[in-house]
């Protein structure tokens, strides 16, 4: 059994616990807290920086794995127990397809940085708050009442399909991958605040290394693409779907299927990306002696 802590919020109290740790030897297997994009810079850091909510997760992160690098236990593992990207109160921007781009982002500022991050929480459906009353509140599930799969369900179904290899890339808004059949899986996003002005963004990515006529499986989710809560909009916000209703909105909440392109002759892909959109290029196999591609705005 691994015991450790401190289990705190807001990534607090974990130098102290170290130090307590070192002066009483007391056996410690690894480190705990979370934090949320929501909690305040002053919460979170005790400063008055001016630090984006986009930011602040993987940022509160970077500064508990700098604590535990410079503790007596260096070697200790991160566990982020609890989070989610921020909510933007009355947006509810959980329940949208702000989600899909919040989690690819975070995925990319923190990787490196912690060993395990648990997502807060499955379902909309658990006691703190009190049953729910309809569908979409803004909650922190993947799942709302009555098992409607949101927004951030398809999203995480998506970058599951990301490599366990990362490639190193200066560009914002984009993962470079390799899973181990040799196929190269990107994901692109534009992300954009709930409540901000923020248009399309054009993206060009040129591939190095791949056979001539090489095609690309392309899938994109977004406000128009495996949206649930788009459907329910559409259905006029019922606030006690029927079964049948629960099963169309699971239905448009499944991963669309993948659109195959052909690379150009100049290999180079150019794509739009609307505000909060989430795409995943995959190569086949087969044709990936790709090693790198290069990405424009």
């Amino acid at each position: 059994m691994r015991v450790g802590g401190p289990a705190s919020s807001s990534a607090h109290w974990v130098d102290d616990f170290l130090r307590h740790a070192d002066a009483e030897d007391v056996p410690v297997d690894f480190v705990s807290s979370h934090g949320y994009a929501d909690d305040s810079v002053e919460d979170l850091f005790g400063t008055h920086e001016d630090i984006p909510v986009d930011q602040r997760v993987c940022r509160a992160i970077a500064k508990v794995h700098d604590q535990i690098a410079n503790s007596a236990y260096p070697g200790l593992p991160l566990m982020w127990t609890e989070w989610n990207v921020p909510s933007f109160g009355h947006l509810k921007a959980r329940d949208s397809a702000y989600v899909g781009a919040g989690l690819a982002d975070d995925i990319a500022q923190c990787d490196g940085l912690v060993d395990e991050m648990s997502f807060w929480t499955f379902s909309d459906v658990f006691e703190e708050n009190g049953p729910g009353r309809e569908p979409f509140t803004g909650s922190f599930g993947l799942m709302g009442l009555d098992g409607i799969r949101k927004p951030s369900y398809t999203a995480f179904a998506l970058l599951h399909k990301l490599g366990d290899e990362r490639f190193a890339s200066k560009d914002p808004g984009t993962l470079v991958t390799r899973r181990k059949d040799g196929s190269i899986v990107i994901a692109l996003w534009n992300l954009v605040d709930p409540g901000t002005a923020g248009g399309e963004r054009a993206r060009a990515l040129s591939f190095h290394g791949l056979q001539p006529g090489a095609t690309l499986r392309v899938t994109r989710i977004d406000d128009q693409h495996a949206s649930s809560l788009a459907v329910y909009e559409s259905m006029g916000r019922p606030r006690y779907p029927s079964m049948a209703q629960v099963a169309e909105l699971n239905l448009a909440a499944e991963l669309p299927t993948a659109r195959t392109v052909t690379l150009p002759a100049d290999n180079t892909l150019r794509l739009d990306l609307p505000p909060n959109g989430l795409v995943l290029l995959e190569t086949a196999s087969d044709q990936s002696r790709a090693r790198r591609a290069t990405t424009g705005k």
